[in-house]
């Protein structure tokens, strides 16, 4: 994503954060998404645990009280989810199928509609092209009202649509969520211990959203501010043919690939959008890889035996 994004915006990728990735940061950052209510609960089973901790030590050390508390023993692979696990490989695989094709279905309607033969038409009789004794200018002195305005009646209708492409995706995301939480509550909530890492997700989930839609709904605003600052100033460069002028409009986007610079807007744009896309599922795919295997005790990951 951070390469996408550069490369539409020509700037290096900065975060709220400062870059910051040390445990106490993120730890801070993660505290940010959680619900209060949430937390509320978390803090009270943790409470508990901490108090049944107590209890196993003692246990441990008196094998009378050991044998008569048997249910105190840590179990292995606490809080899995075989099959919410197997329903959230299922619903992940299905929108990465789904966000490549929906991305590939919006380069292909935005090339045919940023083509020339579209586009021109319309520029044409909001009156962008200028006739000169040296060709064809760009109409206005290129300031940044111009530069918005252009921007508004060329590029704003499909920036909007890659805007809905990460909302479409991101939807199926939270949906699949709900489904995937709720089939695992059902298989591996049993008492306070293994409601432990399902509230931690339900308490985070809603911050965690919360984020996304704040990425998508930033897409607008950067599209815009991106094409205004990068184009800016234009100069009176005259050119032959109305077509000629229209390749180069967009001029920090032409390249060999695209037939226009309007066509690289829209193409960078979409590799900026479609990324984000894939940072979401990557996010799921580790997030729920890493709720639905369960934990195994740490005597049992150190391989330690406890003679009692």
């Amino acid at each position: 994503m951070f390469q996408s994004y550069t490369a539409f915006t020509a700037k290096a990728w900065t975060s709220d954060s400062g870059g910051q990735s040390d445990p106490s940061s993120i730890l801070r950052f993660v505290a940010t998404l959680a619900d209060s209510n949430h937390s509320v609960l978390l803090r009270a089973l943790l409470d508990r645990e901490h108090k049944l901790r107590d209890a196993e030590t003692e246990a441990l050390v008196q094998p009378i009280k050991l044998l008569a508390l048997p249910q105190l023993s840590l179990l292995p692979d606490l809080s899995a989810g075989p099959n919410a696990y197997n329903l959230a490989k299922e619903k992940l695989d299905w929108v990465k199928e789904e966000t490549a094709l929906k991305f590939m279905e919006f380069r292909d309607k935005w090339r045919k509609r940023l083509a020339f033969i579209q586009l021109q038409p319309f520029l044409h009789r909001n009156q962008w092209f200028s006739m000169g004794e040296g060709g064809v200018v760009l109409a206005g002195k290129g300031t940044r009202k111009d530069s918005k305005m252009l921007y508004l009646q060329s590029l704003h209708d499909m920036a909007s649509d890659g805007e809905r492409q990460v909302s479409f995706i991101s939807g199926h995301l939270f949906r699949m969520q709900a489904d995937v939480a709720g089939l695992w509550h059902k298989e591996s909530v049993s008492d306070d211990r293994s409601r432990l890492l399902p509230v931690l997700e339900e308490a985070l989930r809603v911050g965690e959203s919360e984020l996304c839609k704040k990425v998508r709904l930033s897409l607008g605003d950067l599209a815009v501010e991106t094409f205004v600052d990068r184009v800016s100033k234009w100069d009176k460069r005259y050119y032959r043919t109305e077509e000629d002028l229209f390749r180069n409009i967009a001029w920090p986007w032409v390249h060999s690939r695209y037939r226009s610079g309007f066509e690289g807007f829209m193409e960078t744009f979409a590799d900026l959008a479609e990324a984000i896309c894939g940072d979401m599922i990557k996010h799921y795919e580790a997030k729920w890889d890493l709720f639905l295997r369960g934990l195994v005790p740490a005597s049992t990951l150190s391989g330690e035996k406890i003679d009692v």
